[in-house]
């Protein structure tokens, strides 16, 4: 048992120590009274401005003792430190990563109405490629003398493939095959896939369930929604679609693609959820934002209303990197009612697209960085996720040499290891 003495309790308090504690498998108390703190002879923490014995002072910043969202908290790296308003409180600064405080106040978003990496506090300091909140966590426990290694032997890896067009060619309308091969002068090619002679380029489903045989699990996302300028996928009706869905399924578990347009649009969204439903048979619990177009606390806000149970949207879409500085699941803690929900969010430490188009990496470029995102993860016993798309795994013009990105990293994950994860398969 881990033992805080604290003044005070708050939501907030709760929500940090079970992400340090009781979700990482260590059942904790909080302590109010220093006559009772006095039975208390080990794995003590004060967290509290008051002289009582423990085997580590963390002298806390009002954060976690307030309501609301102010506009004044400033949060530093000096060397290899990090203090908020000049404090060094390891809880605080873990609940201000976690909850996403920043993107709560006013800065400029994308064209997309995203939040930008550049804004991020992390990204200033380059300290976004680490999980800072999960390296402060590891320093705490290893303050009170908690094994740390139980934990780090939960490392996995978990891909993830994002459907957004499902082939290039097939299954579409005779008028929308001839119109866009004459616009982009590939008409002859359309015609050999389309009659049998060739491989749609974005047929990549083979390689997709070879990956799943070699990690313990993988996630599709399926993108559902009506035609639009971001929404190109073939119509949800399509009954090859359909079978290719529920085959992605069996293989390792579908998720909505909530589509550019159901953005903010619960309805849109509704229906959109309802479409894979019935073709899967079973609840969708599993979401991942379609250009990841995310906002505080509404998106989530929105998700919880229609049942969705796990996002894995939380990422940058023009950087790489741990966005709430975790590469563990954290429960969304809404700051503007001051509470946690049951909806789990699945942070991911790099995109296929944020590399090549935003980074400009090279193939090569690419691997060092996940390489090095992998040690990352591993020394802290994460999770690795990462989002790949069918269409930049077929080896072909603009993602030439890519494909061997992701066999890399799935080679990484093979070298390491999985040893006993907390992480049971229902959990993801």
């Amino acid at each position: 048992m881990i033992s805080i003495f604290s003044e005070h309790t708050s939501p907030r308090l709760k929500f940090v120590l079970d992400f340090c504690f009781a979700e990482k498998g260590f059942e904790y108390s909080v302590i109010t009274s220093s006559t009772e703190w006095a039975k208390i002879k080990s794995f003590r923490i004060n967290y509290s401005h008051l002289p009582v014995p423990c085997d580590y002072l963390i002298k806390p910043h009002d954060i976690l003792f307030e309501e609301g969202i102010r506009d004044d908290i400033k949060i530093e790296f000096k060397k290899d430190e990090i203090f908020i308003d000049g404090m060094k409180d390891e809880l605080a600064l873990v609940f201000s990563m976690l909850t996403r405080y920043e993107e709560y106040l006013q800065s400029p978003r994308d064209q997309h109405d995203r939040f930008i990496a550049t804004n991020s506090v992390l990204v200033k300091n380059g300290k976004q490629k680490k999980p800072v909140a999960d390296l402060l966590i590891e320093h705490i426990w290893k303050k009170i003398e908690l094994d740390y290694s139980i934990i780090q032997k939960g490392f996995q890896c978990v891909p993830s493939f994002d459907i957004d067009v499902a082939w290039a060619y097939k299954n579409r309308t005779l008028a929308r095959r001839i119109g866009a091969g004459l616009l982009k002068g590939n008409l002859k090619e359309r015609i050999k896939v389309n009659i049998g002679k060739a491989q749609d380029p974005y047929d990549t489903y083979a390689h997709i369930n070879e990956i799943s045989t070699k990690v313990k699990r993988i996630i599709c996302f399926s993108l559902l929604g009506d035609w639009s300028k971001y929404d190109k996928n073939i119509h949800w009706k399509n009954e090859n679609y359909r079978s290719l869905i529920r085959g992605l399924n069996s293989s390792g578990g579908m998720g909505i693609h909530p589509s550019y347009e159901s953005y903010l649009k619960p309805e849109q969204l509704e229906k959109e959820i309802s479409r894979l439903e019935q073709i899967v048979g079973h609840e969708i619990v599993k979401s991942r934002q379609h250009f990841l177009r995310l906002k505080l606390p509404e998106s989530y806000e929105m998700l919880t209303a229609l049942g969705i149970q796990r996002d894995f949207t939380m990422g940058y879409a023009d950087e790489i990197g741990f966005r709430a500085g975790t590469s563990f699941p954290f429960h969304f803690f809404n700051l503007r009612t001051n509470k946690v929900s049951n909806l789990l969010i699945f942070p991911f430490a790099y995109m296929d697209s944020a590399m090549k188009d935003s980074l400009k990496l090279s193939a090569e470029q690419a691997k060092e960085e996940i390489k090095n995102l992998t040690e990352n993860v591993k020394e802290v016993g994460g999770v690795l996720m990462c989002i790949w798309h069918n269409s930049s795994i077929n080896d072909l013009g603009e993602w030439k040499g890519w494909r061997d990105v992701l066999d890399y990293n799935i080679s990484l994950v093979e070298e390491h290891g999985e040893e006993n994860s907390a992480f049971d398969d229902d959990f993801i």
